[in-house]
């Protein structure tokens, strides 16, 4: 069997199922400049176009769709059977990658519960907010944050999140001692920068037009990349840090951080917490333990959020 041209047909298989190179880009981790390459190269060594650029997006030829629908099983095929090949490490090797504010802040304190039921495991655990192939790359699963995955992709629900204001009890004692209060000036504020392309994701403008605070004074403050940069700042009563309630909760749960104006000035996000894996693909005990363990430990979080925040709402009234 001579299969060539490979890596041009998985170019081409990534950019017909997203319709974009960029998206197809970020997929396969090189540029999009280079996804187009191959596709171009491919293309010649056919002799004929095989897609269509519009101005929304990529699309394949009508004669060609099944065969896009081929490639992306063909592809789905080659992972599954290099899964068969490492099956000897099933039982021993599990591999999650996972947006790294998740694991700083919400899996790193419970993890060790998994590992005392399988003390043996080789766990690799990948902090990256990078986009993951599943299908070509070898992990078992990821967690992330956003929209509904590609049909290819099996979902589990974990949770949703809010974004709300927190700081220390000692900076809200000093600086926000009226909950009632509407006005940030003086106020030293922290906002997290591009870290996620939902759209329902505010900074502090939205999040204080949406409960009538004086727009005069929202823009000021320090500005990090890093949702634990600005989490600490905040535990170290510095500042007022904007943030999500998943990556909060810890902190809240300990009395490290308070939500200075209660629990109801808060914005739920469109995105939600998922955990994915490739639809289809055979799961090996350790693999179906982590998922019940992980889904297990999202319902637990859920139950005990809302009664973190029924609790913060009694207080107030």
């Amino acid at each position: 069997m001579q299969v060539t041209h490979l890596n041009s047909l998985r170019a081409l298989e990534a950019t017909l199922r997203h319709g974009s190179f960029s998206v197809a880009a970020r997929e396969l981790g090189v540029k999009p400049a280079a996804v187009g390459q191959r596709v171009k190269a491919l293309e010649d060594y056919i002799g004929r176009q095989l897609c269509t650029r519009t101005p929304t997006g990529i699309h394949a030829h009508d004669d060609i769709r099944d065969v896009a629908a081929l490639l992306t099983r063909s592809f789905t095929g080659l992972a599954a059977a290099l899964a068969e090949v490492k099956s000897g490490d099933a039982e021993t090797r599990l591999s999650v990658t996972l947006p790294v504010s998740f694991v700083e802040n919400w899996l790193a304190s419970r993890i060790a519960g998994f590992h005392q039921r399988h003390t043996s495991v080789d766990l690799r655990l990948d902090a990256s907010n990078r986009d993951v192939d599943l299908m070509s790359e070898t992990f078992d699963f990821a967690v992330r944050y956003g929209a509904p995955p590609e049909p290819h992709l099996e979902a589990d629900v974990l949770f949703e999140d809010h974004v709300l204001a927190v700081c220390s009890p000692d900076f809200a004692a000093d600086h926000l001692s009226d909950h009632r209060r509407r006005s940030l000036k003086d106020v030293p504020l922290i906002d997290i920068d591009n870290r996620t392309s939902d759209q329902s994701w505010v900074g502090f403008e939205q999040w204080g037009r949406t409960f009538g605070f004086d727009g005069a004074h929202l823009g000021h403050g320090i500005h990090f990349s890093k949702v634990s940069s600005g989490l600490q700042s905040a535990i170290a009563g510095q500042s007022l840090v904007l943030c999500g309630l998943v990556e909060s909760s810890s902190a809240l749960g300990s009395g490290q951080l308070v939500m200075p104006f209660g629990p109801d000035l808060r914005c739920k996000t469109k995105g939600v917490y998922r955990l994915l894996h490739v639809r289809g693909r055979k799961m090996g005990g350790l693999q179906s333990d982590f998922r019940a363990w992980l889904l297990g430990e999202a319902a637990a979080f859920r139950r005990d959020i809302e009664i973190l925040l029924s609790n913060r709402a009694q207080s107030r009234s």
